[in-house]
């Protein structure tokens, strides 16, 4: 970018955030249900954190050149590449490529002003480390509330049948005090439900009082009563869960009464008279993923003022239901085809986003190299970790109370304490020689690279091969054995 606008305001995208990880800085991608990171330079850090968005690009050329000691010329040509680059990009610095983001420095057009950057908080003494994937210290938790339902979904993903002793509101409300000290900042919650959970209006303003969004979903018919005490606890958004109008099919999939589609219905639109921005999520099954009962949802919920996206979700193979159960209620090929095109030709009548997530294994992506140089980066023990409602610490809220992934209690042990334990270190910074010998991890050459790389789905492994072989490959991997469970949908 060779001219510049010198009296335009820029800002630091505030899809991005710039945390100190000890010995190199992150550059946090959050968007939506994207959550991406690469490591920068701490040069590239304090370069970007000058753009607040309260100041000219006169006035932080201006800056830059004082604080870096060099010429506004060249602090011209070292900001412009991250002005609206409309690309991914990479950028060599002291002999070493740094990834970018697009669209990293933006005009500041909603006249935001950034209260979270200081070059200061910043700078840091080498050595650095731009390698090593897990963080220092965690940035992201889920918090699984409960287990407890109003409803009984035939494809289920919680473990419903563990017993446990659940923390109490003090100690729940100590953690979240805990984790925002730390700098954690993403808390989220997930359950079970929310609207269950014994005061639960004291554990939300403590969170919002935090700036913690957590992504709060529902099941629940909530009364009029409980939606006027969640718009005092400062939240502004809620995901609710809706997979269909349909009372008879709501009924079996569900396990609710005939009476829950009219209460949802009448949540949804007190709700939106409420200003409260609405997720839809449907979990589809082969009775609900059909152009009639998609679009009896659309037709509804577009008659809402404040619904932002409505989320089509495929249901997967589930660790707590049976394999047989799930091959009876999986959607076909044809039927995504179909609500695919159906939903592509409604989206020009709509004012929200229509989302499309299939949760499906199919055999194609089974012992697959690309599939698997390609595969997303597990997060579990890399930046974040989930807490159990009863202050266990796992990797994983499918994988509950699995004793292979348990890393600490928070009744007995602080986070940072769990974090850096032998039990984390371990689990992460796996022994190959740890390995049984007839796994063919046992004997890769690419085991660091990809155990501590993009990491391995343990979920999907689990699910695979059963809990007793957490420790196979991946099943995308072109190493892997055949499964030992059909937990693909073709």
């Amino acid at each position: 970018m060779e001219n510049i606008n010198l009296e335009k305001t820029v800002v630091l995208n505030p899809n991005y955030r710039l945390i100190n990880d000890t010995d190199r800085i992150i550059l946090i991608s959050d968007r939506g249900s994207q959550y991406l990171f690469s490591f920068i330079h701490p040069m590239h850090a304090i370069l970007l954190s000058f753009f607040k968005g309260d100041k000219t690009m006169k006035d932080v050329v201006t800056e830059i050149s004082n604080v870096f000691s060099i010429s506004e010329q060249n602090a011209i040509k070292t900001i412009s590449p991250f002005i609206e680059n409309i690309n991914n990009m990479g950028l060599e610095y002291n002999d070493k490529k740094f990834m970018f983001p697009k669209n990293i420095l933006i005009e500041n057009k909603n006249k935001i002003i950034r209260q979270d950057l200081d070059y200061k908080l910043y700078t840091i003494n080498p050595p650095y480390n731009f390698e090593r994937t897990r963080f220092s210290k965690p940035t992201a938790t889920v918090f699984v509330i409960n287990t407890s339902c109003v409803t009984d979904c035939i494809y289920c993903y919680a473990n419903r049948k563990e017993k446990f002793n659940p923390l109490s509101t003090e100690k729940i409300l100590s953690i979240i005090d805990e984790a925002h000290e730390i700098g954690i900042t993403d808390f989220d919650i997930t359950g079970g439900e929310t609207f269950l959970q014994k005061d639960w209006e004291k554990i939300l303003e403590k969170l919002h009082s935090y700036g913690f969004t957590s992504n709060l979903s529902t099941k629940i018919p909530l009364s009029k009563e409980q939606i006027d005490k969640f718009t005092k606890t400062g939240f502004q958004e809620l995901q609710v869960s809706i997979d269909s109008f349909d009372p008879s099919l709501q009924k079996n999939n569900l396990q609710v009464s005939k009476s829950y589609i009219d209460k949802m219905k009448e949540s949804l639109t007190y709700l939106d008279s409420k200003g409260i921005n609405l997720i839809i999520k449907g979990t589809q099954t082969y009775d609900t993923l059909t152009t009639t009962n998609i679009g009896e949802v659309i037709d509804f919920i577009k008659h809402l003022k404040n619904v932002k996206r409505y989320m089509i979700t495929v249901i997967g193979c589930s660790l707590y239901k049976s394999n047989d159960e799930y091959h009876k209620i999986k959607p076909s090929l044809k039927q995504i085809n179909e609500i695919l095109n159906f939903i592509n030709k409604k989206s020009n009548e709509i004012n929200f986003e229509i989302t499309f997530d299939d949760q499906r294994v199919l055999k194609k992506e089974l012992c697959n190299y690309t599939e698997f140089k390609n595969r997303s980066l597990c997060s579990g023990n890399i930046n974040g970790f989930v807490i159990l409602p009863d202050g266990k610490v796992t990797i994983c809220e499918e994988l509950y109370w699995n004793e292979h992934f348990l890393l600490g209690d928070l009744n007995q042990s602080s986070i940072l304490e769990i974090w850096n334990s032998t039990k984390a270190m371990s689990l992460w910074d796996l022994n190959q020689k740890g390995f049984p010998k007839d796994n063919v991890c046992a004997s890769c050459q690419d085991f660091d690279n990809c155990r501590k790389g993009k990491g391995v789905c343990w979920k999907m492994i689990v699910k695979g091969y059963g809990w007793e072989n957490y420790l196979h490959p991946d099943p995308r991997c072109p190493k892997a054995p055949e499964m030992i469970y059909n937990i693909c949908s073709d």
